[in-house]
């Protein structure tokens, strides 16, 4: 069995001829720019929804995914796997930016996650897919119930259409890195009732895992 590791492509610049340097810089200068502009309407657009500063919330989209762009042409090029990752990543900062101005995530956003799963997926790994996001939303559940926290719906969904996005592995990898992202942040509030938006803590611990290679 190949064991998980995080492997970058960026070293293999270095290796290829002057040509496909050119178009490898094009290439992630052009899909970058389109992301940001994609970031910049879809800021906005959630500003507007959710009652936010549209310039502020803007530019946080736009770091965030930018970022996050870069970072999957780093690791996977210009592929299919990238452009699966910029998706994901744009549906979660709409969706963590919904929870923490409004403590909710439309279910809308849980199915764009499912549907951006299929690109460049083949049909022999979806049995896996859906074992995984079985697991993940029984275990938010089974956690919900035992501890009586104040994890929603809309985490339980978001964490099963994630997990069923990467998969088994990673989508086990991605929850408990989520979870215990959230535990260590807020284990120092002073108003331990007092509930806090789960959805961004989700969203850093699965688009961590999404780097991972199995």
């Amino acid at each position: 069995m190949t064991p998980m590791m995080i492997r970058p492509i960026l070293p293999r610049f270095y290796e290829i001829d002057l040509t496909n340097k050119v178009g490898f810089i094009v290439s992630t200068v052009l899909m970058t720019l389109s992301v940001v502009l994609i970031a910049l309407l879809v800021g906005r657009f959630a500003a507007g929804k959710f009652d936010g500063n549209k310039k502020k919330t803007a530019l946080c989209f736009i770091g965030v995914t930018a970022l996050t762009t870069l970072a999957l042409i780093c690791f996977f090029g210009c592929a299919a796997t990238t452009v699966k990752g910029i998706v994901l990543s744009l549906i979660l900062v709409f969706s963590s930016y919904e929870d923490i101005k409004k403590r909710e995530c439309d279910d809308y956003l849980h199915l764009m996650i499912v549907i951006a799963a299929f690109i460049g997926t083949d049909l022999s790994s979806i049995p896996n897919m859906l074992l995984s996001g079985l697991f993940a939303g029984g275990l938010m559940l089974l956690t919900m119930l035992i501890t009586k926290s104040n994890i929603g719906g809309a985490d339980i969904k978001i964490a099963a259409a994630c997990s069923f996005l990467l998969g088994l592995s990673r989508g086990v990898i991605g929850l408990l890195a989520g979870m215990i992202l959230a535990v260590v942040v807020n284990v120092f509030k002073k108003d331990k009732k007092k509930g806090f938006p789960m959805i961004p803590y989700l969203a850093a611990g699965y688009m961590a895992a999404y780097f991972i290679q199995v």
